[in-house]
């Protein structure tokens, strides 16, 4: 299974007592169907399935990175490859930047519910985009089909010894003030936070080359109103107090300064077995 994998190794130093391992997956887009699927879940299965065939060679294309025959397996399996993966490598935490469902189905979160009861690590989930299509193709809210996978879905914080993990929901690149004033009281502790968005910020370089390359979609932005304007004002003000960005979305392996202290990364598909171990010490 191993031949699968595509693994960036990324090692970010700010100088902390011990060193700490993880592993980010980004946009599996999971279309899982059992004996329990409905005929609606059975469909969607299908179209994503059809879809991702095409868009994963399509984005690799665009970004230039390996595709290959072996790649057309269903999207579980590589999640499920990168998942073990992770495992070897002992880490402490995996982190998962957006869209591992294609839809919210039941079928898909029966499969990652009973995937991640029986995973030995923690594993952080932040939503994305695909967070808010169901089975009927409607774009809505449904934060309560995720009990059991996510504790706080709009922005949830897990403590791993000297770091903070730092999750904001900003799948519909809408921010909310509740998730403004939560990221400030995180801040206002000792511990660094490593924050994972979905969509990338667009900021610096890495923001003006994305822009032209991808467009706005693909990014938070300025122009995504005036609380994605503050988020993006705290970070840029707070930038010695996060270890890093990590985001998603854009399907394609980036690594550029947002600001003059603070990188951001996004990682590649699952789709095309990419997946990135992030050393911190």
């Amino acid at each position: 299974m191993k031949d699968f994998l595509q693994i960036t190794r990324t090692e970010i130093n700010v100088g902390l007592k011990r060193e700490y391992r993880f592993f980010q997956i980004s946009d599996a887009h999971i279309a899982y169907i059992d004996e329990k699927s409905s005929e609606i879940d059975v469909a969607d299965n299908s179209r994503s399935h059809n879809q991702w065939d095409t868009l994963k060679l399509d984005f690799a294309r665009q970004f230039g990175e390996h595709f290959d025959e072996k790649y057309k397996k269903e999207a579980h399996v590589l999640l499920e490859t990168l998942m073990a993966h992770a495992l070897s490598l002992d880490v402490d935490v995996v982190i998962f930047s957006g869209d591992i469902m294609d839809r919210v189905t039941e079928s898909n979160i029966r499969y990652l519910k009973d995937k991640l009861s029986k995973f030995p690590k923690k594993v952080i989930y932040c939503p994305g985009n695909h967070a808010y299509n169901d089975e009927f193709g409607k774009k809505r809210n449904m934060y309560e089909r995720f009990s059991g996978l996510i504790d706080n879905p709009e922005f949830d914080c897990f403590e791993c010894d000297e770091i903070n993990i730092v999750t904001i929901d900003n799948g519909t690149k809408k921010i909310t003030e509740k998730q403004l004033e939560k990221l400030k009281r995180e801040l206002s502790k000792s511990k660094k936070i490593l924050l994972v968005l979905h969509a990338p910020i667009k900021l610096g370089a890495f923001g003006k080359i994305m822009g032209e390359k991808l467009g706005d979609y693909f990014l938070l932005s300025e122009a995504d109103g005036d609380n994605a304007k503050e988020l993006i004002k705290i970070i840029k003000e707070n930038d010695d107090h996060f270890i890093a960005v990590l985001a998603g979305h854009i399907h394609g392996e980036i690594e550029y300064p947002i600001t003059e202290k603070l990188m951001q990364y996004t990682t590649s598909s699952a789709l095309i077995g990419k997946g990135r171990e992030i050393i911190i010490k």
